[in-house]
């Protein structure tokens, strides 16, 4: 597994996953095999791929696109398609002001501003 870190993001990954975890704001995006989930920074969780969860021993199911679950403080989960997912990632996932490292529909890292 490689970690790196670039512009307060922290990469880490091999040949079939990979995660962005943003240290500014603590939004975090995966990529695993075809799958992608993205966290951002109110709590939000956002799927691309069918799933069972359980909320205070309460089971729930996301299996359909547009699936959703509210939580009692305000956020949700939800089951999106990945090109939507990574739409609302490269809005959502930086700080006020940080610069754009990742660009989350080729996944390129830029190292430096230009």
């Amino acid at each position: 597994m490689s970690i790196r870190r670039v512009h307060n993001i922290t990469i880490m990954g091999n040949d079939y996953s990979y995660s962005y975890h943003n240290n500014l704001n603590n939004a975090m995006f995966s990529v695993n095999k075809n799958k992608i989930n993205y966290r951002d920074s109110v709590g939000n969780y956002m799927t691309d791929a069918p799933c069972h969860i359980r909320i205070n021993f309460q089971p729930f199911k996301l299996e359909n696109m547009g699936d959703r679950i509210d939580s009692s403080d305000g956020t949700m989960i939800i089951m999106m398609s990945k090109e939507e997912i990574q739409e609302i990632t490269q809005k959502t996932f930086y700080a006020e002001g940080q610069f754009h490292a990742i660009d989350f529909k080729t996944f390129k890292i830029i190292e430096k501003e230009q």
